[in-house]
């Protein structure tokens, strides 16, 4: 494998085509056109639809021992309660120089997992691409949404099970597409993202809903930008959530605090540290350049 590790992937397998994996697609087909890219999915209709939009360049309904005998990367773009039983799945017919990676928006409960299975253990490489949108489906995807993304890459102190020049291999991968690449631990990775992602999702679920349908026409930008990503997959929504619930409950714990000091200045109209908390909160949001 080493001779191979500088070089880029030559056949790529796209487990779930939605938005997460058809812009995976998307952006390798853009990057590297010699690149074979291969969906793996069960409905052949939308494989073959993601075939003719030149998402895929072919495609497949399951992992034959003859794919898994080569070279390949295999990246995993499912809901996040399947992930870790389908990376193991893949595991169980793959040879030497196949690679693992996931895109999954939570990692200590699939790391764990796939972590039990010496096979999927040695050939799987966490990994979360920080993008998205709240339009799902291939017919959404965007060779460009990775571009100077954060993909964060789970790194266990002390673990063996995955090498280096797997790691690296990730890496490439994942820079191959537009990504910067951080390294941290799956605990770090879900106790920070149910501040930045998990959390922000909740709040404009609870927003819209205390909003109401019968107010939505006095709502502007504001409401519409506070609350856009309130119109995501509540599915899906639901396992992250589920898959990351001590981390969601701390963060939910962070915000009803910081509401209680809100609420607090407003019963003693104390208009000081209102504009206190609004300034802190200004200062923070104003650090993010785009």
């Amino acid at each position: 494998m080493n001779e191979h590790i500088n070089q880029p992937e030559t056949r790529v397998v796209i487990a779930g085509v939605g938005l997460i994996g058809g812009s995976i697609a998307a952006a390798i087909r853009k990057r590297q056109p010699s690149c074979e890219v291969i969906g793996l999915g069960r409905n052949k209709e939308r494989l073959q639809a993601a075939v003719s939009a030149g998402i895929l360049t072919s495609w497949t309904t399951e992992m034959s021992h003859g794919l898994l005998n080569d070279r390949v990367l295999v990246v995993v773009c499912l809901p996040v309660n399947l992930i870790a039983d389908t990376v193991i799945a893949i595991a169980k017919n793959a040879g030497p120089e196949v690679l693992i990676t996931d895109a999954g928006s939570v990692k200590s409960i699939i790391c764990n997992k796939v972590a039990s299975d010496a096979k999927a253990a040695k050939r799987f490489i966490g990994a979360h691409p920080i993008a998205g949108g709240e339009h799902g489906g291939f017919e959404n995807a965007d060779s460009e949404l990775f571009q100077n993304r954060t993909c964060v890459l789970v790194e266990e102190p002390g673990n063996t099970k995955s090498t280096p020049t797997q790691m690296l291999r990730a890496e490439l991968f994942w820079r191959g597409i537009g990504c910067q690449i951080v390294k941290m631990t799956a605990e770090d990775h879900d106790r920070i993202l149910a501040l930045t992602s998990h959390l922000p999702h909740l709040m404009a679920a609870v927003t819209a809903s205390a909003v109401g349908p019968q107010n939505l026409r006095l709502t502007g930008s504001g409401f519409r930008d506070t609350t856009r990503v309130a119109a995501g997959d509540a599915s899906l929504w639901k396992e992250i959530f589920a898959n990351n619930r001590g981390p969601v409950i701390e963060a939910i714990d962070t915000a009803q605090s910081l509401l209680g000091r809100y609420r607090a200045a407003l019963i003693e109209n104390d208009g000081t540290s209102i504009e206190e908390l609004l300034r802190e909160a200004s200062s923070c949001r104003s650090k993010i350049s785009t």
